[in-house]
């Protein structure tokens, strides 16, 4: 998938998805750091753009690894993934890591 950044300094939730449906975005996500603009991963460079005209430029546009489907993990597997991703984002050759988990809040919290 395609990933656009933009502050929310750039404007509410519904102009900035106005702006992406008309650029021919999939969805908009609202978080604490700014709106997610998803889109196909061959419409990136266009949707950016149109973007662009309306909303102006964003922190980052960029290809992303998006899970189909999530595994709930109970505390031992996340124990055993978040050893495991510690150790990934540790080597020199790693550039990103990506997983594909969900987890309760009860689990997270016992982390």
């Amino acid at each position: 998938k395609g990933e656009i950044l933009y502050p929310l300094s750039v404007g509410d939730l519904e102009t900035v998805f106005e702006a992406a449906l008309e650029a021919g975005a999939e969805d908009v996500e609202d978080t604490d750091e700014g709106y997610v603009i998803i889109t196909a991963d061959t419409d990136l460079a266009s949707v950016a753009g149109a973007l662009e005209e309306s909303l102006g430029e964003p922190e980052t546009a960029k290809l992303v690894w998006r899970p189909n489907m999530t595994t709930e993990l109970d505390l031992d597997g996340m124990q055993k993934l978040m050893k495991l991703v510690d150790a990934l984002e540790d080597d020199d050759d790693v550039q990103r890591v990506t997983t594909n988990f969900e987890a309760s809040d009860e689990v997270l919290e016992q982390l």
